[in-house]
C-alpha cells in the first residue's frame, strides 16, 4: 500500500492535527495515516513489532520517514518504540479497555456540557449531519465505517468546547480502542442504542442543557465501556 493519500482521506481515526492534511501532507504524515489504518483493520495487532526495514518497503520510502511515523504513533499512545530494535503495538487487556473508557467518560462529560453552553446554530447544523452519517452507516452495517463516523461527530462535539489540552489526552491511546471495536463489532441492539443516545444527546445540547447532556455523555461512554468488555470475555 502506497503512500500517496492524504491522512485524511486514508485515515478516518487520524487526529485532530493529522485531518485535512491533503496534498501538502509530508511523507511520514502519510506512513503514519497507512499505519493507522493498518492497525484499525488489525493487520496489525497489539503486540505486533513494526521493522523499520520492513515498514519502509511496505510503503515503498525510505527509513527516515518511518521513524517519524513511529514516533508521532507513540506519541499518540499507540505503540512503544525501542532503540535498534524498532516498535511494539501496545498490548490491549480488558484493564486497558477500562481504563481508557473511564478516562473518556472523564473528560467527555466536561467537554459535552461545555459544548452545550458554547454551540451556535452553525455547530449545532453540523452535528446533526454528522449524526445522521453515523446512522447512514449503521444501516450499511460496515464497522469501520461505523466507528468513523462516530469517531467524527464526538470530535466534533470535543471541539466545540475549545479545551485542545482534553482532546490531545482523549486522543492517546484511541485507536487501539477503536480496532478492537473494528474486530468485535458491536452485539445485539448496541447499534440502535447509540443512535438513540446520540438523538438524545444532541437535543440536549441544542436546548443548553448541560447537565442533561453530560448525564447521556457519561452512560454513553459506560455503555461502550461494558459492551466491549462483554465481548473481550466472550
Amino acid at each position: 500500500m502506497h503512500t500517496n493519500l492524504a491522512p485524511s482521506a486514508l485515515d478516518p481515526a487520524a487526529p485532530a492535527h493529522a485531518q485535512g492534511a491533503g496534498i501538502g501532507a509530508t511523507t511520514a504524515m502519510q506512513v503514519a495515516a497507512n499505519l493507522r489504518l493498518r492497525i484499525l483493520r488489525g493487520e496489525f495487532a497489539p503486540g505486533a513489532r513494526l521493522k523499520i526495514d520492513e515498514i519502509a518497503a511496505l510503503c515503498d520510502v525510505s527509513h527516515m520517514p518511518v521513524r517519524v511515523a513511529l514516533q508521532e504513533l507513540e506519541s499518540e499512545g499507540v505503540l512503544d518504540l525501542y532503540p535498534h530494535r524498532g516498535a511494539v503495538i501496545r498490548a490491549v487487556d480488558a484493564r486497558f479497555v477500562r481504563n481508557m473508557l473511564e478516562l473518556r467518560a472523564a473528560i467527555e462529560v466536561m467537554l459535552t456540557e461545555r459544548c452545550a453552553r458554547m454551540i451556535d446554530k452553525a455547530g449545532l447544523a453540523v452535528l446533526d449531519a454528522l449524526a445522521r452519517d453515523f446512522e447512514a452507516a449503521a444501516a450499511r452495517k460496515e464497522p469501520q465505517a461505523i466507528v468513523g463516523a462516530n469517531l467524527r461527530l464526538h470530535d466534533a462535539i470535543n471541539r466545540v468546547a475549545d479545551n485542545p489540552e482534553a482532546l490531545q489526552v482523549l486522543g492517546r491511546g484511541r485507536l487501539l480502542i477503536q480496532a478492537l471495536r473494528v474486530r468485535y463489532g458491536f452485539g445485539p441492539g448496541r447499534v440502535e442504542n447509540v443512535i438513540a443516545e446520540h438523538r438524545a444527546l444532541l437535543r440536549a445540547i441544542a436546548r443548553r442543557d448541560e447537565k442533561r447532556a453530560g448525564e447521556i455523555a457519561r452512560r454513553h461512554c459506560e455503555g461502550a465501556r461494558d459492551e466491549l468488555l462483554a465481548l473481550l470475555k466472550a
